[in-house]
């Protein structure tokens, strides 16, 4: 196991995947609720990139099911055979986030749940001005952030080594915003509604949760174009 972050948190992804699929088809979070309102400001059969699939469930199979196509990613492969035996209608991707390449404008929407604060914070506005790169203009962008300002936390995760990193709230709306995002929405919400066991892990932890745009040309004042 490499002991760059990157590294880390494969690893324990690879090896959590029993346990992360009973927390993702229970634990309660506002991600359905999120994904919903992408895809309500999307036209059908959207295309879609999810960053961080997991194991395909709930959002992966969320967005199958109402007839997105969809690009999943995950830097762990046990979770992407998780992935494939559920959701057979994706072309999932293993690897990084960061090292993926796709023609700009290839999505109407993008995805990221429980994944950007996986990677060091220094590597944070780069993600999201590709990820901005990436959408569509129109194009709808979800996801949640941590909420703490730490350039690194290594911790215990289910008997595993996990890194995490983050801005706080402030901040992480300052970046959306300054890569060229109209940020639509933004709720800070505790993990579980606040009602989680203290053995889980994400016991009095809270997320930022967004909604965000890619704006269009005709947004813009300068263009000369008439809205």
């Amino acid at each position: 196991m490499s002991d760059t972050p990157e590294g880390i948190v494969e690893h324990t992804y690879d090896n959590i995947t029993e346990w992360y699929l009973q927390w993702a088809t229970s634990q309660k979070s506002p991600r359905e609720r999120y994904t919903q309102m992408l895809l309500d400001k999307l036209q059908p059969s959207p295309s879609i990139l999810e960053l961080g699939c997991g194991p395909g469930v709930p959002i992966l199979k969320m967005l199958l099911d109402h007839g997105a196509q969809v690009v999943a990613n995950d830097i762990s492969t046990k979770q992407l055979e998780l992935a494939k035996a559920r959701c057979p209608g994706a072309k999932l991707v293993a690897g990084s986030m960061t090292s993926l390449t796709f023609e700009p404008a290839s999505f109407h929407g993008v995805i990221s749940f429980f994944a950007l604060f996986h990677l060091p914070r220094s590597q944070l506005k780069a993600m999201l001005t590709t990820i901005y790169d990436w959408l569509k203009p129109g194009g709808v962008f979800v996801l949640n952030l941590a909420t703490i300002d730490e350039e690194e936390i290594h911790g215990e995760f289910l008997g595993h080594g996990m890194f995490w990193s983050s801005y706080d709230v402030d901040q992480n709306r300052a970046m959306l915003t300054e890569v060229g995002f109209e940020v639509l929405q933004v709720e800070v919400l505790q993990a579980g509604d606040g009602k989680l066991e203290e053995d889980d892990p994400d016991y009095d932890t809270e997320f930022m949760w967004v909604m965000a745009r890619k704006k269009e040309p005709s947004d813009d004042p300068s263009s000369g174009q008439v809205v």
